[in-house]
This record gives C-alpha cells, sequence and structure tokens, in this order.
C-alpha cells in the first residue's frame, strides 16, 4: 500500500522526482480500477514522459498490469516462449516476429504470441493473422485449448487487458509513446517462461531485461539492431542485453558470421513502405521460392530464439535450423494443417 494519492504522486512526477515502484504500481492500479480521472493520466503520462521512465517504475506498471490481466485457468507445466516486441522502429520491415512464432512453433516449441493491432507498424500480429483467417475472437477458454492442441496462440491484448479500457482515450488523444508501449510486451497474461523483446531504442535493452529477470522468467533477451530495428538484423551487428536465468549481460551479434550474399541481403524482400507489401512480403517468406533477405531476417531471429530455449548452442546454428524449416516448407504446412490458415 502507499501512504500517498493519486494526485500526490502525479505531483511528484511533475516535479521530476523518481517513484518507487510500488507507488507506480499503486497509481496504474488505480487507473485500471477507473478511479483517475483523464485530465490527472493525460498529466501523468506527460509528466512522466518528460522525466523519463526509471527500471522501478516500469516494474511497478508491469506488476499492475498483470496483476488485471485476465488468468489463464490452465497451468503450463512446460517451458515456452513469446516474441512481442515493441514496435516503434518506424522501418517498415516485414512482420518478422509473428513469422519467428510461426517458426518456432512447427519445429515443436510452444509459443504463446501477445499482441495488438498495429499502431506504429505497417501490420501488426493481429493484422496479419487475421489476414491468415487466424480468428482473434476466440474466447479464453479456446485460446488455452488451442495453445495446447497446437503449441502456437494468437493472445489478443485487447481481450485479455480488459481494464485498459480507462487509459485507452488518453492514450489516443495524447498520441506520443507512453510507458504503456514498454510494459506491453512485458504482460503476456500466460507469463511466458522465457521472452524475446525487441525494443525501439538501445538504452531500453538492459533495464527491460532486468525487469524480465524480476518478474521470473528462465531466460530472455532484449535487443536493438545498429541500424535502427527493434529486432535482429541482417545488415548490421544488434546489441542486446541476455539474462540466462542467473545474471544480465550485454552483448552484441554480427550478421557477418552468418555468410549472407546475394538474395540473401536484399532489402527490398525486408523493407516495405505500404501495409500490402508488407503482408505480400510476410507471404513470401512463409511460401518461399528459395532464400530471400526475408528468410534469412525471420531465420536470424528463430535462431536467435532457440539459442534462448536452450534447443542449441549458438545463434548461427539456431539460424540454419530455422532457415531449413522455412525453406523446405514446414512452417507453412504448419500454418495450413495445424493451424488451419490460408
Amino acid at each position: 500500500m502507499t501512504a500517498l494519492t493519486s494526485k500526490e504522486i502525479l505531483g511528484q512526477v511533475v516535479s521530476g522526482h523518481h517513484l518507487v515502484d510500488t507507488h507506480a504500481e499503486y497509481f496504474l492500479n488505480e487507473v485500471m480500477d477507473g478511479k483517475v480521472t483523464e485530465p490527472v493520466l493525460a498529466s501523468f503520462l506527460t509528466a512522466l514522459k518528460m522525466k523519463g521512465e526509471t527500471t522501478d517504475e516500469l516494474y511497478g506498471f508491469v506488476r499492475a498490469m498483470r496483476s488485471h490481466a485476465i488468468k489463464p485457468k490452465t497451468s503450463f507445466g512446460f517451458d515456452f516462449l513469446d516474441t512481442c516486441g515493441t514496435g516503434g522502429d518506424g522501418k517498415g520491415t516485414l512482420n518478422v516476429s509473428t513469422l519467428s512464432a510461426l517458426t518456432l512453433a512447427s519445429l515443436g516449441h510452444k509459443v504463446a504470441k501477445h499482441g495488438n493491432r498495429s499502431v506504429s507498424s505497417l501490420s501488426g500480429s493481429s493484422d496479419i493473422l487475421s489476414g491468415l483467417g487466424y480468428p482473434l475472437e476466440r474466447t479464453h477458454e479456446e485460446c488455452e485449448n488451442e495453445f495446447i492442441r497446437t503449441g502456437f496462440v494468437f493472445l489478443f491484448a485487447p481481450a485479455w487487458h480488459p481494464a485498459m479500457k480507462y487509459a485507452g482515450p488518453v492514450r489516443a488523444a495524447l498520441g506520443f509513446r507512453t510507458f504503456f508501449n514498454l510494459i506491453g510486451p512485458l504482460s503476456n497474461p500466460f507469463s511466458p517462461t522465457h521472452q524475446i523483446v525487441g525494443v525501439y531504442d538501445r538504452s531500453l535493452c538492459l533495464p527491460m531485461a532486468e525487469i524480465l529477470a524480476k518478474l521470473g522468467v528462465k531466460g530472455a533477451i532484449v535487443c536493438h539492431s545498429q541500424d535502427g530495428l527493434d529486432e535482429f538484423s541482417i545488415f548490421s551487428p544488434t546489441d542486446y542485453a541476455y539474462f540466462d536465468g542467473k545474471a544480465t549481460i550485454e552483448m552484441s551479434f554480427d550478421p557477418k558470421g552468418l555468410g549472407l550474399s546475394g538474395p540473401e541481403l536484399d532489402r527490398n524482400t525486408v523493407f516495405s513502405s505500404s501495409k500490402e507489401g508488407a503482408e505480400a512480403l510476410f507471404r513470401a517468406v512463409l511460401d518461399p521460392s528459395g532464400p530471400t533477405g526475408g528468410t534469412a531476417m525471420v531465420s536470424l531471429n528463430a535462431g536467435v530464439s532457440l539459442f534462448l530455449l536452450g534447443v542449441v548452442k549458438d545463434i548461427r546454428s539456431g539460424y540454419e535450423m530455422a532457415k531449413e524449416a522455412l525453406l523446405t516448407k514446414k512452417v507453412l504446412r504448419f500454418v495450413h494443417e495445424t493451424l488451419n490458415l490460408r
């Protein structure tokens, strides 16, 4: 509990003071209980944005977000992963995180993909999956059953975080990124054992990994590439914070070690300037006629997840395993035959 009121907490932030995690948690609990007025919330989000969020504040916000999420009735007795990132890099890549998730699931590794409609990207997870025929309006029980049956489920954020309705109008009215963009990927209602989180700013890698460690994950990687992507890049080195279950260290991965050449470095198969183009690139990776930059990007990011899960000894080995699954159309068969998508 806190001895401060919501307005007193707002006053601290307006004055440029950092909040302890319990005060941050209390404030967001009040928001999600519908007890904070829109003017107070708008002022809080603006002041916090100007001050800059601390790790303690984000940790408190995540605890509040998780406590208000709808919880699954099933107790999952296995390791599983989420590949949800913050978005917001503004680069116009194809939806790498969703393709990576499908690739992992096709290889028998369970993925509970948390996500929402597109906000900053050309085609968000829900946009691309619904385009394939994935039903977003499943009940919570149906989602749990689907996860157990197929090893893959998409958790549509609005269906699992109903209390966010109190913050939605203010976020839309403000129109700039707030801490909600950061805690979204950390608020998967299924509480995955492992997470890969791409972030829009390198400075977020270490604090986000530290928060995931505090939340009790077995392993996490938070990444930002040196060419500005919120995922591992095939064009430039990627900086990342790696939590191995014991300690968090900062590292860098250079894609030159993958030996990519020719069509595998074709930027036109990775970047698009339209939603339709991004969706076409997505389908081209799902049903490839050969190696491209798109298949290389997805293989690399899925490979990082395989490394995090302990399936392979290094990222390159994971890249090769994921690449084979894509090029042999194992992923496509999983999408068609197991998920019944088209």
